[in-house]
């Protein structure tokens, strides 16, 4: 299997940054859950996941539609055939095609000759983040677990709101698969280890 290994200081603080848009989560879970803007009661996604979890849909809220939302993702769970994600608009691809060991591209750019690629990496117990292949640097996007006077949070940049739906697609699986298969080991002086074993590396 290919495992990713990466080192996390779990003592270290929260970096302190600004984002252009705070988007809150209603409840710890991913897979069940209404993502508003903060400070406001406007819902602008909601994710659900059928009893069995074969399937988790991302709707899009569309205000003064008489829609009220329309599915933007889908990403489909099998025990024989490939997962698969799908976008709106675009046909379904295999899940470990487009998110490799963390790494995605907009399905709007995939055809282009040089996609930008974007990559979810550990920063903090709480928070993973996401950077441009090329701007290791700085995060476009971070996501912060709940505390107990803090609800769990997905932040963005510019940068990040004009593919926020593939943000926040690949933040679920990312998140799950650190659930299911991290595992947390403190060593030294309380220096944490993050081992994360994505549940699909051995096809990746």
């Amino acid at each position: 299997m290919d495992t990713q290994l990466t080192l996390v200081d779990m003592t270290a603080p929260l970096p302190q940054r600004e984002a252009r848009t705070v988007l809150l989560f209603s409840r710890d879970s991913l897979m069940n859950t209404t993502l508003r803007i903060r400070g406001t009661q406007s819902t602008v996604y909601v994710v659900k996941t059928n009893f069995k979890s074969t399937r988790t849909t991302v709707s899009r809220m569309i205000p003064g539609s008489d829609q009220g939302a329309v599915e933007v993702a889908r990403i489909d769970r099998n025990d024989i055939f490939p997962d698969k994600v799908t976008f709106e608009g675009f046909p379904s691809m295999k899940l470990n095609s487009w998110l490799k060991k963390q790494s995605f591209t907009d399905p709007a750019q995939s055809k282009a000759d040089s996609p930008k690629k974007y990559v979810w990496k550990p920063t903090n117990l709480r928070e993973i983040a996401l950077y441009e292949e090329d701007m290791p640097l700085r995060p476009i996007a971070w996501f912060r677990a709940s505390a107990p006077d803090e609800s769990a949070s997905l932040s963005l940049q510019s940068e990040a709101e004009v593919i926020q739906d593939a943000v926040l697609t690949s933040l679920i699986i990312v998140e799950q698969r650190y659930r299911v298969e991290s595992k947390w080991a403190r060593v030294g002086d309380g220096v944490g280890q993050l081992i994360a074993q994505p549940l699909h590396a051995a096809t990746m």
